[in-house]
């Protein structure tokens, strides 16, 4: 089965003023396709910063990173740009919809914006992924008209609109209660099953942590990866 995200050896340095500061200290795992994993580890460990580097909004200092086949950090701007547009989902904790754009139309953005598909085409996609995640009624509603598991529901779809193979979800649970947090995992790893999306979350909620099949623990600017239940008992 081929890898999802392969990282070898990288190094991340930033400046802080007069100081130079190392985020990842030679980070090295292999995350294959299809996985439902958590990155977990304290705050200020790293995880956003990888994360970061994953999908390509970020370069390592040091080391190569291979995403879906592609060696990110040696990508132009541009390059990333595309690259991130058309293969790479983001789902976040506070939903980033366009307030004043319908459920349909938060979806159908990122091909508006990104590929060149006919309105018709556009709209089959918009209703096939409104219908995979239950939100076909609330289709014509604004975010300001839905309730937190449904704004949330309609921004996984969004992530999926360009047919992208890898998610990251930056805390996608954090602004949902026990039930429906239950509901939008229960969907993430439907969809994870049925079209072979790889779900890599950044997160502290044990209700996510308890749900994937992959663990990867950063501290300290290192990763180690775990079995799920290593990491309950850790």
């Amino acid at each position: 089965m081929p890898d999802a995200v392969v990282a070898e050896r990288v190094v991340k340095r930033y400046r802080a003023g007069e100081v130079e500061v190392t985020a990842l200290r030679g980070v090295t795992f292999t995350l294959p396709e299809r996985r439902f994993a958590a990155l977990i580890g304290p705050s200020g460990s790293g995880k956003t910063t990888l994360l970061n580097m994953i999908g390509a909004l970020d370069r390592p200092s040091e080391g190569r990173l291979v995403v879906l086949g592609e060696e990110v950090g040696h990508l132009s701007r541009r390059q990333a740009a595309r690259f991130r547009a058309e293969r790479i989902g983001f789902v976040f904790q506070d939903f980033n919809l366009i307030p004043v754009l319908t459920a349909a139309e938060n979806v159908e953005y990122p091909l508006v914006m990104v590929q060149s598909w006919p309105a018709e085409k556009r709209r089959k996609r918009v209703a096939e992924l409104l219908a995979a995640v239950d939100m076909t009624s609330e289709a014509n509603k604004r975010p300001d008209q839905l309730s937190g598991g449904q704004k949330q529901r309609v921004a996984i779809a969004r992530a999926l609109a360009t047919g992208a193979k890898l998610v990251l979800a930056d805390e996608p649970t954090a602004n949902l209660d026990g039930e429906t947090a239950q509901r939008v995992i229960a969907l993430m790893r439907r969809i994870r099953d049925e079209e072979g999306v790889t779900f890599l979350f950044s997160t502290h909620d044990p209700r996510i942590i308890g749900a994937v099949d992959t663990i990867l623990r950063i501290e300290d600017g290192a990763v180690r990866m775990e079995a799920p239940k290593e990491a309950a008992h850790a």
